[in-house]
């Protein structure tokens, strides 16, 4: 026993003395790392300093002429206007004073004087030009050129309109981008004024804003109220963009329908979740099938996953995909989330000894924490993507931040956490420190709220959620406002349990 004591004395000591080392190691290497950071930072500076003075030099270059003409002209003013008040003055006084035989033998030469004088030229011709200044790549990449950048004259032939789409579904919005270039295709910034205006389906026209990104581009968000085609005219100092006017179609409702009842390539028994995969796939939990199905967004069958390796059949009933592809499935049978690659390769599994009815799961785009509800206990549990078990939050009950059901859940790149509540039939939200921030309904009209069960959001924007009794598909701004129904009755939804964010 002593000896063993021994061997473990002079391990603890061999390991004490590596992790000595290894901190030395890595304070001389942050050390080395920083002396790097800060000459690249003192080089940065130093081209920024040179480009500065440049700019600056040939910003006087370009005005010198023009201070010396102003400089000459007001000498030339000067000089007239006092040849004026001379005349005047002498006027005044012959006027006042002189005798007859004095105005008598001045009549001619005065008259002629003033005639001089007015039709002397007294209006300054004063140049009003744009200056253009030269950059250079390197100066641009630090992000201050656009700063100093000057207004260019524009060849409107060349301008262009981009992110026009080929449709909107009713309620949602599209940014189009104005880019402004000069005759050599070059983007430049305008003076002059960008404007556009949309007629409607309704045949209604109305001015739309414009937000001037300052770098030679605008943006216009255009947002499909109505269903129909919209109009879009823009102009730049009142000229038409080519290309214009843009036509953006608005529908509503239902685009297409992929799949059908059964157990082939291509079939689906209880699709329960769906989620967008890099490819732009479409990658389904087809519960009833106890597989994972992988199609494309026309509906062409790509690949099945599945996986039998573990006590219980593999049921899946959320999928959450990360930002470097990774599969997150959520295993109702077997209490767990299951992580694996695009191919079907388990990676790891976790939350066996937490989870006691799972049904939603989410991955945040802040910290890439896993989020899951878990109708057993009335909760939303926390774990990293390795499968650390963090915490939970909620509890059962119809209060603020209780929950009676909780079904899908989806984080903003705020970290705020939007959770479906199926029984209390409302979404609440939670800051990223998991506090109850507020919640949202709608129990009337078309954007009634009855049993809400799979949730998505689009940019920080909006949330859309799929209810059951009625089955719809809602649309509502993150802070709750009803924006509109997507669905309509003749789409045939039934008991829709899972969407995703195109």
């Amino acid at each position: 026993m002593v000896d063993k004591l021994k061997v473990k004395e002079q391990e603890a000591e061999k390991n004490k003395t590596l992790a000595k080392q290894i901190h030395t190691d890595l304070t001389e290497q942050c050390s080395r790392e920083e002396r790097k950071v800060r000459m690249k930072a003192e080089e940065i500076i130093k081209k920024i300093k040179r480009e500065e003075q440049r700019l600056i030099d040939e910003l006087k270059n370009n005005y010198k002429m023009k201070i010396q003409k102003a400089a000459a002209d007001i000498d030339e003013m000067e000089l007239k206007h006092g040849n004026i008040k001379s005349a005047g003055n002498y006027i005044e006084t012959l006027m006042h004073h002189g005798n007859a035989a004095q105005l008598l033998s001045t009549k001619g030469d005065v008259g002629t004087r003033i005639k001089q004088l007015i039709t002397m030229e007294t209006i300054a011709k004063f140049e009003d030009e744009d200056f253009i200044f030269t950059s250079h790549d390197k100066f641009s990449e630090y992000g201050i050129l656009g700063i100093l950048k000057s207004q260019y004259h524009i060849d409107i032939s060349k301008c262009t309109v981009e992110n026009i789409p080929k449709q909107l579904l009713k309620g949602d919005s599209a940014d189009l981008l104005i880019t402004t270039r000069d005759s050599t295709g070059k983007q430049v910034i305008t003076k002059q004024q960008v404007k556009a205006s949309v007629r409607k389906p309704d045949a209604s026209w109305e001015d739309t804003n414009v937000a001037d990104n300052r770098d030679g581009t605008h943006r216009i968000t255009v947002t499909g109220q109505l269903d129909g085609k919209y109009q879009v005219t823009m102009t730049i100092g009142d000229q038409p963009i080519p290309g214009c006017p843009v036509i953006i179609p608005v529908i509503k409702g239902l685009v297409k329908t992929i799949g059908s009842q059964g157990s082939a390539e291509g079939q689906y028994n209880k699709p329960w979740s769906v989620a967008i995969n890099k490819d732009r796939d479409i990658v389904t939990a087809d519960r009833g099938n106890n597989r994972l199905q992988i199609t494309t967004r026309e509906g062409t069958f790509k690949k099945i996953l599945k996986f039998k390796q573990f006590k219980k059949p593999f049921i899946p009933c959320d999928i959450a995909i990360s930002s470097d592809n990774t599969y997150h499935s959520l295993d109702d049978s077997n209490k767990q989330v299951v992580v694996s690659d695009e191919n079907g390769h388990v990676i790891r599994y976790f939350g066996q000894n937490e989870l006691k009815d799972p049904y939603g799961i989410g991955i945040s785009p802040v910290d890439g924490n896993v989020y899951v509800t878990d109708y057993g206990g009335n909760c939303v549990r926390v774990y990293t993507q390795h499968g650390k078990y963090l915490r939970s939050f909620g509890s059962e009950g119809k209060g603020q931040g209780q929950f009676n059901w909780p079904w899908g859940v989806v984080i903003a790149t705020t970290g705020m956490v939007f959770v479906a509540d199926y029984s209390n039939k409302c979404i609440q939200v939670f800051n990223a420190d998991d506090q109850y921030l507020y919640s949202f309904d709608c129990q009337s009209g078309d954007g009634k709220m009855r049993y809400p069960m799979g949730i998505a959001i689009e940019n920080d924007k909006y949330i859309y959620v799929t209810t059951g009794n009625p089955s719809s598909l809602l649309k509502f701004e993150s802070s709750g406002k009803f924006v509109c129904r997507i669905d309509s009755d003749s789409d045939g939804l039934n008991c829709p349990t899972g969407i995703a964010d195109r």
